[in-house]
């Protein structure tokens, strides 16, 4: 029984192989009968696969011990192999098209078989629409020089007529392609230089974490400092027994320091379980084909190869990790069923980013891969769907993929008045993942870098799994009221962006929106009725089964 192999992808893509043996095996192995490039051929194990003929019937089994082995898209431990089968090693592995020859034929291709084949790895082969007749006729012309019998060589010679031409005609498109090639690895390598992935090192994160926890430690300092001076003065003054009007003015202010801090702690122990750490990512593909921005590869700690400049390599080949540009903020429950809302600008980042908006410009669109929410004292986060987007103000509505247990949602104070000088609370996570890790021992946040790597999404995986997810109550007080902004003081940080603002009532009266960069500590939000506003019109396009 003879046997032909035709690869349609990977590394050996375009090869026929004959096969006029019982056994075969397949693998990255060099002792294989059928050998992968394992630097290509990532998916495939160095013994992914054997094909042995049992009482005249070929039969392939799964040697990877993974399941790692689909015939005609299905997966298979052993299968009895028909001609025509398509055989695919690994999820995005390499596939080949399988077929059976009588034993006396010879180990040439019928030009029926080479125009099929032709169109198989045709079809599986990026490229632009209107170049398909070129492909087709390249791969053709190919199969016919290495694997035809002399008569359709002949017949094919008459039919194409002046071959020289045709290979003139390829050799001008394979110039074309490379000019493009050459325009597209230059524009990747622009966009690669300018796009900020979140991919950090371990070094490079303890340094952010040690910054952060020098501002937490600063912070306490001064706020101690402060009570001290004051509790000084008060010591200084009851004892002379004197200026009784001073005495009453510091202790209404060291009261208002204890009682501001009571306040926040208050908030953070009712309604703090509800607040949770967004984190999201997304990246870019490319128009024309819809082939995503992918790095060219890892090294052994997980970080992408850099040029001689410094900047990842990237490329639109392969099946290498995408490029994901991560980021991080605030969302809140507001009902029952797992709707939660943040800002527009965390779910849409790519508008206010510009090396995102420079990479639109040059023919690439933006795709959310990664967007999930995690809650105070789970492991498990909940992965997010978008419900509907505000066109007009800096609101979004998500739904999670599953009903939040024990979860209390947040309610929305949407008929108060508000007034200039009253206390508010926001809860947040400022500085996201390295303002968590600030806030514990030295020992445990090098423990958890080690584990993670630069990798973004393992890092919060392991914070989230040591249970150190929790927000951060900040005290301010309102600055300015109108019926389109609030601008409160409060100290805050990056990441803040989507957090609610809670009355001393405990209710909701506004969602953070964006903060004064040349006024310290001064933070602007939006009346809590722009949310309320686009809950009813989600409500209204998906009502809530009964």
């Amino acid at each position: 029984m003879k046997m032909t192999l035709y690869h349609l992808t990977g590394s050996a893509r375009g090869r026929t192989q004959f096969i006029d043996a019982d056994s075969v095996s397949f693998g990255t192995r060099y002792e294989c009968g059928i050998t992968f490039d394992r630097a290509i051929d990532a998916a495939v194990y160095p013994l992914h696969a054997e094909l042995t003929v049992e009482n005249g019937h070929p039969i392939i089994r799964d040697r990877s011990g993974k399941r790692a082995l689909l015939v005609n898209g299905l997966r298979q431990t052993e299968a009895l192999l028909r001609d025509g089968d398509l055989l695919q090693f690994g999820e995005e592995g390499p596939q080949m098209r399988f077929r059976l020859s009588p034993d006396k034929a010879s180990d040439r291709k019928s030009w029926r078989t080479i125009v099929e084949d032709s169109q198989d790895i045709v079809v599986r082969t990026p490229h632009t629409s209107y170049l398909s007749p070129l492909y087709l006729a390249r791969h053709i012309f190919r199969d016919i020089i290495l694997h035809a019998s002399p008569a359709v060589k002949v017949a094919a010679a008459i039919v194409l007529i002046a071959p020289l031409l045709l290979i003139s005609w390829l050799g001008i498109v394979v110039y074309l392609e490379h000019q493009v090639a050459t325009l597209s690895e230059r524009k990747l390598a622009e966009l690669s230089s300018q796009l900020q992935t979140g991919r950090l090192t371990q070094a490079e994160f303890e340094q952010r974490i040690e910054r952060e926890r020098e501002g937490v430690e600063a912070l306490r300092r001064q706020q101690e400092g402060e009570i001290a001076v004051l509790m000084e003065k008060l010591k200084v003054m009851e004892a002379a027994r004197e200026f009784t009007q001073d005495v009453r003015v510091i202790q209404q202010q060291v009261s208002a320091i204890r009682q501001s801090q009571n306040f926040a702690e208050d908030i953070i122990r009712r309604f703090g379980g509800s607040v949770g750490l967004l984190q999201g990512g997304y990246g870019f593909k490319e128009k024309t084909t819809g082939r995503p921005l992918r790095y060219q590869g890892l090294d052994q700690l997980g970080n992408p190869y850099v040029d001689k400049d410094g900047n990842a390599l990237v490329t639109l080949e392969g099946i290498a990790p995408r490029v994901l540009i991560y980021f991080a903020g605030t969302a809140f429950l507001v009902d029952q069923t797992g709707t939660v809302v943040t800002n527009r600008h965390i779910v849409r980042m790519w508008e206010s980013f510009e090396p995102a908006k420079q990479a639109i410009a040059a023919g690439f669109e933006p795709e959310i891969v990664l967007l999930r929410l995690f809650f105070p004292g789970e492991e498990t986060p909940y992965h997010l769907t978008e419900m509907r987007v505000s066109n007009q103000v800096d609101v979004a509505v998500l739904r999670m993929d599953r009903v939040p247990a024990a979860r209390t949602p947040l309610v929305l104070a949407t008929d108060v008045s508000l007034h200039v000088g009253e206390p508010v609370v926001m809860v947040s996570y400022p500085g996201s993942v390295d303002t968590l890790l600030a806030r514990t021992a030295q020992s445990t946040s090098q423990a958890i870098l080690a584990k993670a790597g630069g990798d973004p999404v393992r890092l919060v995986n392991e914070v989230a799994e040591k249970k150190l997810i929790r927000p951060l109550a900040t005290q301010g007080h309102l600055s300015d009221v109108s019926s389109e902004l609030i601008t409160y003081e409060a100290a805050s940080g990056s990441g803040s962006s989507g957090a609610p603002i809670f009355s001393r009532a405990g209710t909701v009266i506004g969602i953070n929106h964006a903060t004064l960069q040349r006024v310290e500590g001064v933070h602007m939000a939006l009346p809590i009725r722009f949310v309320a506003d686009l809950l009813n019109q989600t409500q209204q396009h998906n009502p809530q089964p009964q």
